[in-house]
């Protein structure tokens, strides 16, 4: 089943969205609209932290969000967290966010096609990874359909990255069900940040890419940023498997637009800011050239057919906080998303409507309290075939949510108690409640220990409730066409899991710095695939069924070690450096389940990962980085490990001029990271002007 779609952008919200655009770009090019031309970007970046050349004190003490939904120190924060930065994602000479993710220890990413990725933290790995929640700027992007992210339509300037912030560990605490095993949030930069034009151009043997943004303002407290990007990637190598050629996935076109406001009422009267407003849309078309397998109950059975699969969709976000004092503020959070999606060899569309409050506030100066309120909705509607169907083919689904989290300062500066919970209702399942206790303790500045233990659940996806897919198979046992057939289950009950967390931070000395995390995930209820006995049905004409059923019949668990260092060895050179270890074990249930019913749990993980990167600047023009990468190992899908290195020279003739050529996988010519396609050796060439 692939997942490519085919999506209608509702009329009126392609016309706000166009209306919006055009106005910006209007003000943009009028000389008559004050500072539209970016006259104040110095003065509008002194007030923001940048992420871009942070020394080791500097990166320890940056502020997060995702954590515990404050700002908080990095060092200072009882989960295992791990921040990529804009200066990590320029240096690393990465074109997209998937790859951008592989700078985070514990993180395992895997292309399995030109447009799919298998990501996830600490457990099994597949096409869905159905335990990870992913944000971008706090939207949540994980899909109610498979449980998992599609990752071929999340994209944005990688140039308009502030950061990323990757928790380890669970989160359902505050984000909710599905933050199971971590969460991703990706925070783009305010738009006084990105003032002025910029102009990216990417060109290599297997891509190119171009974006063109503007940021400019309307007066001194409203500033703004447009862009539009596009992009063409190559398809990835078949390779020989028993004499025949594995067919590989075809070019990938895609085109976005989107625009950003940000709104700070009193800054232009110097008056102490209580409210900011933010106001984002996005609007994206992908094409994928691609062979889908259509199948009948009359010979030949299976016909592989050319076909352009075709993703659309959009977004609009609203956010607005209003601060009362140091210790004290509010965010309501607004947003609409719709997106239609060729599932090859079916199509759907999901639209989803979502309302956050969080009030944060102090109690005695030893309570910091955070609690919220949530409501979502989501509609979708399928395009039922033989291969897959939907029953119902359309459903409307509510969840409500709350959340209260309370930070105890037990000593002031140096022993700090964290407990909370998350308490949700959604349609499946019913009430879920997700718990959590962490604690810090710093004996002194240098140092920090954590520990956790956290519930968190997954929701079944409405694949797994209400799917019924065929897929024909041959046996010589049996006289006639026989097919596979998966069924939904009504009666599943959410995945389980109790994690356990212990953390050290320590800064030895003032250029190095160490961050080492132990765990263990205890997973119940885990959904699996229950094989049933054949039976033969008539219609629509005589064939065998082999049936299987999504059934909570697996249980599991998962421990590990990661460890990452970073080390400013001299003013021009850094290291960065990450080992993880992950052992995950999937069992069948005591009552009977064999080998056969575990195999179709399907996702693999490798043992070890090795990462280490050097960052040197030659000159204050010219950088010459490096970045190898060990991954062990998928011996569920026989898969072999590899070993990368890619390479990225860049030059700055000008101040807002950079030049750079990248190599990527440059010790072998290819190597398959996840099923058989192989991610071949890659060369290009970048230029980004800023004006």
């Amino acid at each position: 089943m692939k997942d490519i779609l085919r999506i209608r952008i509702p009329v009126w919200w392609t016309h706000i969205f166009q209306v919006v655009v055009l106005i910006m770009c209007i003000l943009a090019m009028d000389p008559l609209v004050p500072n539209c031309h970016g006259d104040d970007q110095n003065s509008a970046g002194d007030t923001l932290p940048d992420f871009t050349k942070f020394t080791i004190e500097e990166l320890k003490n940056v502020e997060i969000v995702s954590v515990s939904k404050k700002p908080e120190k990095l060092s200072e924060v009882a989960a295992a967290v791990f921040v990529i930065t804009q200066e990590d994602i320029r240096r690393s000479g990465v074109t997209s966010i998937p790859e951008a993710l592989r700078l985070a220890p514990g993180v395992h990413v895997a292309r399995i096609t030109s447009t799919d990725w298998a990501i996830n933290i600490r457990g099994l790995n597949d096409r869905f990874a159905n335990n990870l929640l992913v944000l971008i700027d706090g939207r949540s992007v994980y899909t109610p359909v498979f449980s998992g992210v599609f990752w071929d339509v999340q994209d944005t300037v990688m140039e308009d990255i502030e950061r990323i912030e990757v928790i380890r560990g669970p989160g359902a605490t505050l984000w909710g069900a599905n933050a199971v095993n971590g969460v991703i949030n990706i925070i783009t930069k305010q738009a006084k940040k990105t003032q002025g034009w910029q102009v990216s151009a990417l060109g290599g043997n297997k891509e190119g890419i171009g974006s063109v943004r503007y940021g400019g303002t309307l007066d001194k407290e409203i500033h703004y940023r447009t862009y539009v990007k596009y992009f063409n990637r190559g398809r990835l190598a078949g390779i020989v498997e028993d004499d025949s050629v594995v067919q590989p996935t075809s070019d990938w076109q895609s085109g976005r637009g989107g625009f950003r406001i940000d709104w700070e009422p009193g800054k232009a009267s110097a008056m102490d800011l209580k409210n900011s407003l933010t106001l984002q849309g996005e609007a994206y078309k992908n094409e994928y050239n691609t062979k889908i397998d259509r199948v009948s109950l009359s010979p030949p059975f299976s016909i592989l057919e050319s076909d352009t699969s075709k993703a659309s969709g959009g977004h609009l976000l609203g956010r607005w906080r209003h601060t009362f004092s140091k210790t004290s503020d509010t965010i309501l959070q607004f947003y609409y998303d719709h997106a239609e999606k060729d599932y090859d060899p079916s199509s759907g569309r999901v639209d989803t409507i979502d309302l956050d409050f969080q009030h944060r506030f102090n109690v005695f100066e030893k309570h910091d309290i955070v609690w919220g309120l949530g409501y979502r909705f989501i509609s979708d509607k399928f395009d039922n075939t033989f291969e897959i169907n939907m029953d119902p083919d359309h459903l409307n689904q509510h969840l409500f949510s709350a959340f209260v989290q309370d930070e105890i300062q037990l000593t002031p500066d140096r022993l700090t108690l964290i407990v909370g919970s998350k308490f949700e209702h959604n349609d499946f399942t019913g009430f879920e409640v997700q718990p959590s206790l962490r604690i810090l303790w710093t004996p002194e500045k240098k140092h920090a220990v954590w520990g956790a233990i956290s519930r968190a659940v997954r929701v079944p996806s409405r694949l797994e409730h209400d799917v019924r897919t065929n897929e024909f198979v041959t046996s010589a046992t049996l006289p006639m066409p026989a097919t596979i057939v998966t069924l939904g289950n009504n009666n599943l009950v959410s995945e389980d899991l109790v994690a356990y967390e212990l953390g050290y931070r320590v800064q030895p000395i003032s250029t190095l710095w160490l961050n080492t995390t132990v765990f263990y995930n205890d997973y119940d209820e885990l959904i699996g695939l229950k094989s049933g006995d054949p039976y033969l049905e008539n219609k629509p004409s005589p064939h065998y069924i082999i049936p299987l059923q999504y059934d909570n019949n697996l249980t599991g668990e998962a421990y590990g070690l990661e460890v990452a260092a970073d080390w400013q060895a001299i003013q021009q050179w850094r290291l960065k450096a990450s080992y993880t270890y992950l052992n995950t074990k999937i069992h069948g249930d005591s009552t009977g389940a064999d080998d056969f019913t575990e195999s179709f749990f399907m996702g693999s993980n490798p043992r070890n990962q090795f990462s280490v990167r050097s960052l040197f600047d030659i000159t204050k023009q010219l950088e010459f980085d490096l970045w190898l990468r060990y991954v062990g190992s998928l011996p569920e899908i026989n898969v072999n490990h590899y070993t990368t290195i890619d390479a990225r020279l860049a030059w700055r003739p000008i101040e807002n001029i950079e030049l750079s050529v990248v190599g990527q996988n440059l010790f072998e010519k290819g190597h398959p990271e996840y099923y058989s396609l192989e991610v071949e050796r890659s060369v290009y060439g970048k230029l980004v002007w800023s004006f």
